[in-house]
């Protein structure tokens, strides 16, 4: 991560396609605790961040109004060797410590901590899954100019997908693993080529988007939910926009996440050399493709939903075969996943909620809903 002159030399340039960003800004800085700020996420109207080495094995509460440092959570049991990204499901929080520079770690993590344990203590204890990958044979030690560096995490479909940080082809696979603790070889899903370093992920209503730079600018990959149904995630390709404009060259961005429909934090890590120097940084944009509702996809004359507002449970009536239903909360969490026309909400609080329905075709519509 400190390498970007490094880089710099291995790569001149990158195309962009032009997509709908908007509203970048400046965010506030971080504190110094965080200089390398090397995964985000957004927790209860908090942000969570942590540094990627040479730190305790902590996590960092912030203000999302200020930046103010609000608590240091230490995992007991954790060592930050190198520290990378950070991701979440409905139950648990995951700490990715498979930063590789130099390509020969044997001891890569995943922790995992629940969040009721971060929410209630400063001090928690992380189940852990240990892995390899499943096509890396050589552990020659070989900085920076390698491909079994990673940077980023999500948590997908009840399992973990990592994206790895390709020095030498500056390309990224994806590799998949269990939420479940317990050593297991990482099998590669799918792989892209993006002309660049990627350091974080992130997931919205089905899209996964990832950061990352290259000799330019930092920039965007955005993975449309409108995809095979398999778990090769580039099946249908990828757009990229570059932050040429809204930063430039030397902004190491290094983490993700999504604060509300459609609008995402990104933090950049300080640096000090003969090129740049650049202070610890929050910034914020929307990217209208992530809204529930904003994809060209969307027709709402496919399928009509029975009753509405709903009390317990609600019918879906289509004539185009349906393969998955997703209902997601106003802050683009899904809380529910089912493959029935017939769907019972009653665990679902009072509110409004969005229904993504995916048809067999890979078309699909959204709606509002309310739940009574």
């Amino acid at each position: 991560m400190k390498d970007l002159i490094v880089y710099i030399l291995l790569i001149g340039f990158n195309l962009s396609i032009h997509c709908q960003i908007s509203n970048f800004k400046d965010k506030f800085e971080l504190p110094d605790q965080v200089k390398e700020t090397s995964g985000l996420l957004f927790f209860k109207g908090k942000i969570i961040t942590h540094n990627d080495s040479g730190d305790s094995a902590n996590l960092y509460e912030l203000d999302s109004l200020n930046g103010n440092l609000l608590r240091t959570i230490n995992i007991t049991n954790a060592t930050n060797v190198d520290w990378e990204d950070i991701a979440e499901d409905n139950t648990h929080i995951y700490i990715g410590d498979f930063g590789n520079n130099n390509g020969n770690r044997t001891d890569l993590k995943i922790y995992k901590i629940l969040k009721s344990d971060f929410e209630n203590s400063n001090t928690v204890t992380a189940e852990i899954i240990s892995f390899d990958y499943e096509d890396q044979t050589d552990f020659t030690t070989r900085p920076n100019n390698n491909n079994f560096d990673a940077e980023a995490l999500i948590a997908y479909n009840n399992s973990l997908y990592i994206f790895s940080k390709n020095w030498l082809n500056v390309e990224t696979r994806v590799y998949k693993l269990p939420t479940l603790s317990g050593n297991y070889t990482a099998i590669k899903i799918s792989k892209a080529n993006v002309e660049g370093l990627i350091t974080g992920a992130v997931t919205s209503n089905d899209h996964i988007i990832l950061c990352g730079y290259d000799a330019t600018a930092p920039f965007l990959i955005f993975i449309s939910a409108n995809r095979s149904p398999d778990e090769n995630v580039f099946s249908n390709g990828f757009e990229k926009y570059s932050f040429t404009n809204e930063l430039g060259a030397g902004h190491q961005v290094e983490g993700i996440t999504i604060f509300d429909d459609g609008k995402f934090y990104i933090s950049r890590e300080a640096s000090n050399n003969q090129f740049f120097t650049f202070t610890q940084k929050l910034f914020e944009f929307t990217d209208n493709r992530a809204l529930t509702l904003g994809t060209k996809f969307n027709n709402k004359s496919l399928a009509n939903i029975y009753p509405n507002p709903i009390k317990t449970s609600f019918i879906i009536n289509s004539n185009k075969p349906i393969k998955d239903i997703y209902i997601y909360n106003l802050l683009g969490k899904k809380v529910l996943k089912s493959s029935s026309k017939n769907i019972n909400i009653s665990a679902l609080k009072k509110g409004v909620y969005m229904i993504k329905i995916l048809f067999d075709d890979r078309s699909f519509t959204s709606k509002k809903i309310i739940k009574l």
